[in-house]
């Protein structure tokens, strides 16, 4: 497993996803991926207020499988934790959840669920356009001296945005955001190929940004839903109906062979190349691995301590 450095601990490059824990994976699954995660020297695990929720506002079985784990295991200490809060209604994306109350609400609810006293990485889910970033910096700053919060992250934000409430961060004496959690993979996807404009997906003016400033980034979805392994291992038919609506266009098919080329050559899956592709990035990058598979989480882990050469990323862009 490769690190990269985050204030006094370190991260795994490959983040383990938690969505869908105890719900469409159920539990005694999601604990086993547990179990594998750490195995492999893993131990960021990425979850949401909203993640497991079966109806708005209820609790996230996701978070609650994870608090489940790390109580049996008693490896807080060895385990980052990051969560996210203020999710939009998800009836209506435009109305959002950034304010006091919500905001509250939903650490302490996090905290409940994860069984402990404080997060490691805390997230907004989305951005609000309509606030200024600076009111939400004030507000989120409470959770750091509270000591509810270590750190701040923005879960789709621009680097603009991001920009603006670090710059007041720093002029005002405020906790700022120290990393971002974003949509990227090999694959090209955008918000309108996702269907989601309130996503973020790195792009060529997002990245120079990242680059610039060596910026941390989370990225989810690094697999693009199996895209490239399935398509070099012929099973197309498998792609499911989400993956081919963000995916499948000509610029990405036009990068498989090349992935299956370099993938042969260094003899490794094209799950685990996609997965170096991201931990290779020159700003400090981590891929959010998830499947409901277990063996799948193994193949993706089986690329962990590989590093690709910039030239080997350029030739896969």
């Amino acid at each position: 497993m490769k690190y990269t450095p985050f204030f006094t601990t370190k991260l795994s490059q490959i983040a383990l996803g938690c969505d869908h824990y105890g719900a469409a994976i159920p539990e005694k699954t999601a604990l086993a991926q547990l179990d594998v995660y750490f195995e492999h020297g893993g131990n960021l695990l990425d979850t949401a207020h909203i993640y497991g929720q079966e109806k708005e506002g209820g609790p996230s079985s996701s978070e609650q499988v994870l608090g489940k784990w790390l109580r049996s295991n008693k490896n807080r200490n060895q385990m980052v934790v990051a969560t996210k809060g203020c999710h939009p209604y998800k009836d209506d994306m435009s109305r959002g959840r950034i304010n006091q109350k919500d905001m509250m609400g939903d650490i302490q609810r996090s905290l409940d669920q994860l069984q402990t006293d404080s997060v490691d990485i805390w997230f907004f889910h989305r951005d609000d356009p309509t606030m200024g970033a600076d009111e939400i910096i004030d507000m989120a700053s409470q959770l750091v001296e509270k000591g509810l919060v270590k750190h701040l992250g923005a879960s789709n934000w621009t680097t603009k945005r991001i920009e603006e409430a670090n710059s007041w961060a720093k002029l005002n004496k405020k906790s700022p955001f120290v990393i971002s959690e974003i949509q990227w993979s090999l694959a090209h996807c955008t918000p309108e190929t996702w269907g989601d404009d309130t996503l973020v997906c790195m792009n060529d003016t997002e990245r120079a940004w990242y680059e610039k400033h060596n910026f941390p980034v989370m990225a989810f979805a690094p697999q693009a839903k199996g895209l490239f392994s399935k398509l070099i291992e012929g099973r197309e038919d498998t792609l499911s109906q989400r993956a081919r609506e963000r995916f499948l266009t000509e610029r990405n098919l036009a990068i498989v062979p090349r992935c299956k080329a370099l993938s042969e050559e260094l003899g490794v899956s094209p799950a685990a190349l996609c997965m170096a592709y991201l931990t290779s990035q020159k700003n400090p990058t981590i891929a959010i691995a998830g499947s409901s598979r277990i063996s799948q989480i193994t193949d993706t882990l089986g690329g962990a301590d590989l590093s690709l050469k910039p030239e080997q990323i350029a030739y896969l862009r």
